[in-house]
């Protein structure tokens, strides 16, 4: 194993075996812990991947370290998206070939998401992301209020309600390669353990909350700390990963059809931003799905202070598993907007809630009282 990283370990980037005229697959690993790497030894995070893929589908494997510090993953993730940038330059510099399929592991999926975003999409033909929390996750130490601007930064960006996320998944278009498909574990019911199902499939949204486009999506039975490791061209996970380097979303759909997080019964996320206005903190925002009758408000409504870049406070509600249907996010009182969910599916209201037409209670669904 070398690495064609520069010298300092900013950054680094192995590959085993001779370079040849193949494909290009990049694998970015996760979310780092202090002390969890060390500079200058490649810890192979993926375990045997690169060498099975290299040996079954010709290709060059390269396994890109972004984290060239014992720290761990202390930065925002738009630096590790720059980062990604310099090793890709370097690799076309090496290889000739500026296209790549890439394998993103966690968090690693959203900087390969970010890279895209940043331009890069001319670059990637293929991207399959591997228990990557599209839609945010909500889990310590990530809980950290946006206005302290603590570390770890790169984890305060996945939370549901960060301004991040918000970015990439209104724009969903913009950072996704040609070839996008997404694979989730599950070991605790709807988690696994980490990360839950519901965050990880992704969709590009109307502006109201809507499902336009579903991409490819499918669960394996393994922890946040196993999809990853793979072993032997047996693993599940590895025919999964195979089948999409080889073939794309058609390659992969012939191993496993496509599901939906619905079918495994999961809750979900409810992502919108609300223009401030005379009642904001008096109780509101808080949401009611009409289906269930359950209204969400309090601490089940969070948020970390983000805005996007029209002022509007972003907010994220973890719904129930039977969810499904209309559901009413009030901002004030008597004052709501109605949008569509569909079980199972995490989805952003890109419209800020009180642009649009106000709309009272009606059809035997009662407004509840505002919390105090």
């Amino acid at each position: 194993m070398r690495n064609y990283g520069p010298t300092g370990y900013l950054w680094e980037l192995w590959h085993e075996g001779p370079i040849r005229d193949r494909q290009n697959v990049v694998l970015v690993h996760g979310y780092r812990l202090p002390l969890s790497t060390l500079p200058g030894r490649c810890d192979e995070q993926f375990s045997r991947l690169d060498r099975l893929l290299q040996a079954c589908c010709d290709c060059n494997v390269w396994q890109f370290e972004y984290v060239g510090s014992p720290l761990g993953t202390y930065d925002w993730v738009p630096v590790y998206a720059s980062r990604l940038d310099a090793a890709l330059n370097r690799i076309s510099e090496i290889t000739g070939n500026d296209r790549f399929s890439m394998v993103g592991y966690s968090m690693g999926g959203l900087i390969a998401r970010q890279f895209i975003a940043m331009g890069g999409q001319p670059r990637v033909d293929k991207l399959l992301t591997l228990a990557t929390p599209h839609m945010g996750v909500h889990l310590e130490p990530f809980d950290i209020p946006y206005a302290e601007h603590l570390y770890p930064r790169g984890g305060m960006q996945m939370r549901p309600d960060s301004r991040f996320l918000w970015d990439l998944n209104t724009n969903v278009e913009e950072s996704t390669a040609g070839e996008f498909a997404s694979v989730a574990g599950h070991v605790r019911g709807y988690s696994d353990g980490a990360v839950e199902m519901g965050s990880t499939s992704l969709v590009k949204c109307a502006r109201d909350g809507s499902v336009e486009r579903s991409f490819y999506f499918a669960g394996v039975s393994r922890s946040h700390l196993t999809i990853n490791r793979i072993k032997s061209e047996r693993d599940e996970v590895f025919r999964l990963v195979r089948g999409f380097v080889a073939g794309g979303v058609r390659g992969i759909s012939q191993e496993r059809t496509s599901e939906k997080p619905g079918d495994y019964g999961v809750p979900f996320f409810l992502t919108f931003a609300v223009r401030k206005g005379p009642d904001a903190g008096k109780g509101y925002p808080y949401v009611v799905a009409r289906k269930s009758g359950r209204c969400y408000r309090g601490n089940r409504v969070w948020t970390q202070g983000a805005v996007t870049g029209s002022g509007a406070q972003i907010y994220t509600v973890r719904l129930g598993c039977r969810e499904d249907g209309e559901v009413r996010i009030y901002y004030g009182p008597a004052q709501y907007v109605t949008v569509h969910v569909v079980n199972g599916q995490s989805v952003v209201v890109a419209q800020p809630v009180g642009d649009g037409p106000v709309r009272h209670p009606q059809d035997g669904l009662a407004a509840p009282a505002a919390a105090v």
